[in-house]
């Protein structure tokens, strides 16, 4: 007696894979409010660093962390990739060539701003820039440090933002990680502004 076989179900599952493969993907890519506020207190540390670092320590990709320069990574397994939407989290840079450009810049003048905090000429607002305060013994020197700070301020985010492929609309986050990280640094006694638009002193 001959068998043969009936072609019927293996085109039937060549038919349901090929299907399947061609079935749309939605991919959403998010990031996180730790995520960000992570990033901020990273670069906000390299800041407060007394010692530059090498150059090759900023423009060496050997020398940059791994999460630093790593691509893009799925924050979910690719078991989700079966499905129609899959949610994934890139990795941050936060060591690119502006970035530690404008940080240089704003290291070299931490001594002026710490003492211009103290007299109370200056407060860090809730979009992490610089604002003039009425303190002691303020003088028109302020204005142009506040002016140079700040400047450097909206290179760090530009670059943080246009590196990271973080849509405009995440913004007010990105300026709000950068804010808490900078209040988390200023001394008793001094100006911030708090997330309803309230000037205070640091307690």
């Amino acid at each position: 007696m001959s068998w043969r076989l009936d072609p019927r179900p293996i085109a039937l599952a060549a038919l349901v894979a090929a299907v399947t493969a061609c079935v749309p993907v939605t991919v959403n890519i998010s990031f996180p409010q730790e995520k960000l506020d992570t990033a901020a207190k990273q670069i906000e540390d390299i800041t407060a660093q007394t010692a530059t670092p090498p150059a090759s320590t900023a423009t060496s990709p050997a020398a940059t962390p791994p999460a630093a320069t790593s691509p893009a990574a799925p924050s979910q397994p690719p078991a989700a990739v079966q499905g129609r939407t899959v949610d994934v989290t890139p990795r941050i840079d936060t060591r690119s060539p502006e970035v530690i450009k404008a940080t240089e810049s704003r290291r070299q003048r931490r001594s002026e701003l710490r003492e211009m905090r103290s007299r109370g000429c200056i407060g860090e607002s809730n979009q992490g820039l610089l604002e003039a305060r009425p303190g002691d013994a303020c003088g028109p020197e302020v204005a142009a440090l506040i002016q140079a700070e700040n400047a450097d301020r909206h290179v760090i985010y530009n670059a943080f933002m246009k590196e990271n492929s973080i849509p405009a609309s995440d913004t007010a986050r990105v300026e709000a990680a950068f804010a808490r990280a900078r209040q988390e640094r200023v001394r008793s006694n001094e100006w911030i502004q708090l997330e309803d638009g309230r000037w205070v002193k640091k307690e």
